[in-house]
């Protein structure tokens, strides 16, 4: 693997693991299996920072590089966000004392969703 391809696996793990413990941080809070609710805010902030550094370093080696093809599928996390959210606004809708969704969950999807867009939008504008 040449330099430039470790940094980027470095920061798509790193993106994935930070993806996975946040998800599962607010599942945690969401279910009130423990009230991690003191901590979302911070963990929020590390994934979605991680996640646009990992993103800004695809789509500027996507822009450097004439024959740049991305094996990452973004497609997947946001999928698993969707569903994710998806189950949660159920779940409140269904009883709105014992589920009630974050501030910050609904935050970070959104967030997710505009990374996930603005790459996107960079590789189809790259292609033309």
């Amino acid at each position: 693997m040449k330099k430039p391809t470790k940094e980027l696996f470095f920061w798509k793990i790193l993106s994935d693991f930070w993806g996975v413990v946040t998800a599962i941080f607010f599942l945690l809070t969401f279910l009130g299996k423990y009230d991690l609710s003191h901590i979302l805010t911070d963990i929020t902030i590390i994934y979605l920072s991680i996640l646009s550094i990992f993103t800004g370093l695809k789509e500027y080696r996507r822009w450097k590089s004439k024959k740049y093809l991305s094996q990452y599928h973004g497609e997947i996390f946001i999928i698993s966000w969707t569903i994710l959210i998806l189950i949660f606004i159920l779940m409140s809708a269904i009883d709105k004392n014992q589920y009630k969704l974050s501030a910050e969950f609904t935050a970070t999807y959104l967030s997710v969703l505009g990374i996930f867009a603005i790459s996107r939008k960079s590789k189809n504008l790259r292609l033309k």
